[in-house]
């Protein structure tokens, strides 16, 4: 067998090194993701599949419909479903990809989606699409979580459809059984009441005020269980104003939102917000919304065991401007490093 020459085994040996680093740095980042967890919640904008669209606008209502009511608004004076092209849905999978391969997110709840099949125009690869609630209008919350993610369907949450109209929330535990085990649930609570008291005699301020508590009794659960979990979606409401002021001596009637459920009562009821000192982020470049709506609300135990925290908001490219896309993109909150 011939000999390197001493040059020879220089570069060999700085090979296996490069090699060695390139491996230990796959191994490192490989090792950081599975122990994070990243979250995203998006609000798609009445995402139907286009038959269903079509069906169900022919036979629209002047009316919004019940929550057992299959059936599509078409109120004066309001805007109506978007009707899309492929095109259209083509770049919402785009940002959809973002989410997969950019972000990586684990799950991503979802709201105003007419169930998996709809769903999957946008979520297209690398997705299960799953814990849909079993409502028949087309405004449903569920949610999309990366293919290889273990996840258990834990069943809806009714009570939050307090008066037949509003939606209930979706619920579906990640990893079950082990040490990441985390309990998520998609909301979209009711719109209207975006700021000031819940205790205004205003329809949308009282029905919002109904579904407080019961976020609450879910949170409280939770925490009783010593389980880790998060509230993701819309909810209708500027968080950052909302969370300036208490709640209110009276968990039944309360008079804010975040207070109401980050309360430490019982103790560990405390709730970190993704989007608290976030900038603006603009989905697109003629988005003037500057206050976020959309957000992800993590139990302080699980925020506390990350070693970095961070927000971010993924908007539309911009070549999609003018295309028929959602009055709403996803925000994102990655907890990296937790460790077990």
């Amino acid at each position: 067998m011939p000999c390197l020459s001493s040059r020879h085994a220089l570069s060999v040996m700085a090979v296996l090194a490069s090699a060695l680093s390139l491996l230990s740095a796959c191994s490192q980042t490989s090792a950081a993701q599975s122990d994070g967890l990243r979250l995203a919640t998006w609000n798609l904008e009445w995402l139907l599949t286009p038959a269903d669209r079509a069906e169900l606008g022919s036979r629209c209502t002047s009316q919004q419909p019940r929550s057992y009511e299959r059936g599509l608004p078409c109120t004066p004076g309001k805007a109506q479903p978007p009707t899309r092209t492929s095109a259209d849905f083509d770049a919402l999978a785009r940002t959809a990809q973002q989410l997969h391969d950019g972000v990586q997110a684990d799950a991503v709840a979802l709201q105003e989606v007419d169930g998996a099949v709809a769903a999957r125009q946008v979520f297209r690869q690398g997705w299960k699409l799953d814990c849909f609630v079993n409502r028949a209008h087309p405004q449903k919350v569920g949610f999309a979580i990366r293919e290889g993610t273990p996840y258990r369907c834990n069943g809806d949450l009714n009570a939050l459809d307090v008066d037949g109209s509003t939606r209930a929330g979706a619920d579906v535990t990640l990893y079950p059984g082990t040490s990441r085990e985390v309990r998520l649930l998609s909301v979209h609570l009711k719109s209207g009441c975006f700021n000031g008291k819940l205790d205004r005699q205003f329809g949308p301020c009282q029905r919002l005020r109904q579904q407080v508590p019961v976020l609450e009794r879910w949170v409280d659960e939770r925490v009783r269980e010593g389980k880790a979990f998060a509230i993701l979606g819309d909810f209708n409401r500027h968080l950052d104003k909302d969370s300036r002021f208490p709640a209110g001596p009276d968990e039944s009637q309360p008079l804010n939102l975040f207070n109401a459920l980050s309360d430490n009562e019982p103790a560990g009821a405390v709730l970190v917000r993704a989007t608290e000192g976030a900038d603006s982020i603009p989905c697109s470049a003629d988005d003037r919304h500057k206050l976020y709506i959309d957000d992800i609300l993590v139990s302080e135990k699980l925020a506390a065991r990350a070693a970095q925290k961070q927000f971010t908001r993924v908007p539309f490219a911009a070549e999609d401007q003018g295309r028929l896309l959602s009055d709403h993109c996803p925000v994102v909150y990655s907890l990296i490093g937790l460790g077990r």
